[in-house]
């Protein structure tokens, strides 16, 4: 990921050395961002009691609370001793897919997808209007078989995830294998029978299953 930095005249956090015409100043490198990404997303999704946190119904938790459960619970805290509340309010305005969601006071934090604890994000579902005619979905040959008789599940998470954009599903399927399969998804065939769709972040959609009749191409990108 890229490093980021925060700008001397303006304030915000950006990706760029220079901001406002002057030399910003650095605030994580990349690697410390990916690491300290990764962390986060884990434990605002799936494990958030191994940083002595207790998410709220809503998935939130204060920001303190978090640096704090960081640097006193999390098994490899001796790496993260650097990370103050500042970290992770960049790391959350910056996210690329807009994995987290900061609350209106600032204080609070949450993922906005991908949970496997239970969690009850509020959302309103899109209109066909609001959404792609089409919608994408990376997995791997294995497991075509299956999809195609029983859907799209959750499996593991909460609802299952799609994107608007082709080359975030590739590199979703990546990561269960190397035959990487993406799956075309009618978002008009969604809607008709009856499934909403949320939009969480900024690319990713959500849906409780896509049933196979709404699977209308698969793509071979191994």
């Amino acid at each position: 990921m890229k490093p980021v930095y925060k700008c001397r005249v303006c304030g915000r956090f950006v990706e760029e050395p220079f901001h406002c015409g002057k030399p910003a100043v650095l605030v994580m490198d990349g690697v410390r961002r990916l690491r300290l990404s990764k962390l986060v997303s884990g434990l605002l999704r799936h494990f958030p009691w191994e940083a002595c946190l207790e998410l709220d119904e809503g998935g939130w938790v204060d920001i303190d609370m978090l640096v704090e459960g960081i640097k006193r619970c999390w098994r490899n805290r001796e790496l993260y001793r650097w990370v103050t509340r500042e970290h992770i309010v960049a790391l959350a305005l910056l996210d690329p897919k807009g994995r987290f969601e900061l609350s209106s006071d600032g204080r609070r934090i949450r993922a906005a997808y991908g949970h496997s604890v239970k969690v009850r994000v509020d959302r309103r579902p899109l209109s066909l209007e609001e959404l792609p005619e089409k919608l994408y979905h990376g997995t791997v040959k294995r497991v075509l078989e299956n999809i195609f008789r029983e859907g799209i599940k959750p499996m593991k998470r909460l609802m299952v995830h799609l994107t608007d954009r082709f080359e975030d599903a590739v590199e979703t399927g990546r990561r269960h294998g190397l035959d990487v399969v993406v799956l075309v998804v009618d978002s008009r065939c969604l809607v008709e029978k009856g499934y909403k769709v949320y939009r969480a972040g900024r690319r990713v959609y959500l849906v409780s299953r896509v049933p196979p009749e709404c699977i209308v191409e698969r793509i071979f990108a191994g």
